[in-house]
């Protein structure tokens, strides 16, 4: 198999094109930050146009941080016109962005021939239970990381 890398600029200019014609897109996810529900690799997420609900805590969006560049994180909170987000695999790190900054929401993960979406009861888990829980998310990922 060949790997092509393209520069993340040009790479989310195409993406923020089709978001803006109104189509929803298929990504491969890349890095640890959203672990243990988004694993890298193995699963694609997909991104869809924003919708007057998506800008709410909880929800998992692509954004344009300062100091990260493009990130797909969860929405940590809302504070009028600036955005706290934080990836589930994250115990402390936390990026902010301007509400313009937000350029799609994520709708579905793929795993393999499995969709879950925001109805999926891993999902709904993962937005109320995972991130709400400091202690659980550090006692997880701790375990985790000494497995591997």
């Amino acid at each position: 198999m060949v790997e092509l890398i393209i520069p993340n600029e040009v790479f989310f200019s195409h993406i923020m094109e089709e978001i803006n014609a109104g189509n929803s897109v298929i990504i491969p996810s890349k890095g640890n930050s959203m672990l243990p529900f988004i694993q890298p690799v193995k699963d694609v997420i997909e991104l869809s146009p924003l919708t007057e609900n998506s800008i709410q805590k909880g929800n998992i969006v692509l954004a344009k941080t300062e100091e990260n560049g493009y990130v797909v994180h969860r929405i940590e909170r809302v504070e009028s016109d600036k955005i706290i987000l934080r990836g589930d695999g994250n115990i402390n790190i936390r990026e902010t962005c301007h509400t313009e900054s937000v350029f799609a929401e994520v709708t579905g993960i793929y795993r393999g021939v499995k969709r879950i979406t925001k109805s999926n009861l891993t999902w709904k888990l993962a937005k109320n239970v995972w991130f709400s829980s400091p202690l659980l998310r550090r006692i997880y990922l701790g375990i985790g990381r000494r497995i591997k």
